[in-house]
């Protein structure tokens, strides 16, 4: 081999197999590895395909939360921006139903709670902004830290608690935290969390630029299995925000029509389970039993998730129908029993005495 090109053409060539070079060199890259990692360190390189070199960084919901929650404790903003696209991205459900984009959305949502959002985030999201300047995610947290702040000045009371003054700021942050989000990247916008928190805001304040009516029915149209946009919608509609359990009850109806093709009428249980996020218990709402049994039928077969059977039995227990209340027992495995899981006031103990089995 010659150690000087005497063409032109030569030094194209070299250059051009230079460049081929450099390219399937960085093709084959280690990629940063995730905490949970453990795989052999060939694995990171481009195009391994043994067997121990598969992976699944989005196993479960929980898992996917706690991930999503360590990298930003840690403040990993390389590994978490790379983390939250591919959650957000991936087309999988998990055996409950729900996304690894709606473990993201929980993971901030814990991590930054409305009200009692701590102050130390939003110097967090400073540094995480500074370590990625091209990040496509920090405005979500930014945002979402606004929304818990204008919460911390609202307070959880009713709305005859909060004095003019909380009123007016409540309003201001919650406006700052959609400006951040109507000018947050097209990637960002592309997703359900963006939608999600966008929703919570424009239900929150009615002053805002948001309709939002018009958001949840393009959020969903987008994204009709991302359950949380039906969940977050439900909660305004309780008495408590100004509804009632007549539009509780329509609105649990429509959409579960809306969603037979895909759901069948599972969600029908599913967004009445959901108001125990509200401490709402079963027997101050007006759901149809005999369309509750029905569903949690239908339910459990499509999402046979051991919290969904738990449930099944426990509400059959408040029901008073021993029927559905063996059914749901056959149902759940003696390793799936979470007494936890059981509605307060008809606990597994209670039931099976009452059942007396």
């Amino acid at each position: 081999m010659r150690s000087v090109f005497k063409s032109k053409g030569c030094l194209a060539l070299a250059l051009i197999a230079t460049l081929t070079f450099v390219d399937a060199e960085a093709q084959t890259a280690p990629m940063s590895r995730y905490p949970w990692d453990k795989r052999p360190d060939f694995c990171l390189q481009g195009g391994a395909h043994d067997a121990q070199c598969l992976k699944d960084d989005w196993p479960t919901w929980t898992l996917t939360l706690g991930r999503i929650t360590a990298l930003y404790d840690s403040e990993q903003f390389a590994l978490l921006e790379r983390a939250m696209h591919e959650a957000v991205s991936s087309k999988e459900f998990f055996k409950n139903g729900d996304s690894p984009a709606s473990a993201v959305y929980w993971a901030f949502r814990r991590l930054m709670p409305a009200p009692e959002t701590a102050e130390y985030h939003q110097q967090k999201i400073s540094r995480w902004r500074a370590a990625v300047p091209s990040s496509a995610y920090v405005a979500f947290a930014e945002a979402r830290f606004l929304y818990g702040s204008a919460w911390n000045v609202r307070g959880s009371g009713l709305a005859t608690s909060v004095s003019p003054e909380s009123w007016d700021l409540f309003s201001m942050r919650l406006q700052e935290a959609e400006q951040v989000l109507l000018t947050s990247s097209k990637t960002l916008k592309r997703t359900p969390i963006w939608h999600n928190l966008l929703l919570a805001i424009a239900l929150d304040n009615p002053r805002g630029q948001t309709d939002a009516d018009d958001l949840f029915t393009e959020a969903v149209r987008r994204w009709p299995r991302y359950f949380e946009l039906y969940e977050l919608r439900l909660t305004r509609l309780v008495p408590r925000w100004g509804g009632s359990w007549e539009k509780v009850e329509e609105f649990i109806d429509r959409w579960t029509g809306d969603l037979s093709k895909s759901e069948g009428n599972s969600l029908y249980a599913r967004l009445y389970v959901s108001l125990r996020q509200q401490g709402i218990t079963p027997d101050q709402t007006s759901m149809d039993w005999a369309k509750m049994k029905a569903s949690f039928e239908d339910f459990t077969n499509r999402y046979p998730s051991a919290d969904f059977k738990n449930l099944y039995a426990s509400y059959a227990c408040f029901a008073r129908d021993k029927n559905a209340f063996n059914a749901a027992l056959a149902k759940l495995a003696r390793n799936e029993l979470d007494k936890r899981t059981w509605l307060v006031g008809h606990s597994y103990e209670a039931c099976m005495r009452w059942a007396a089995i």
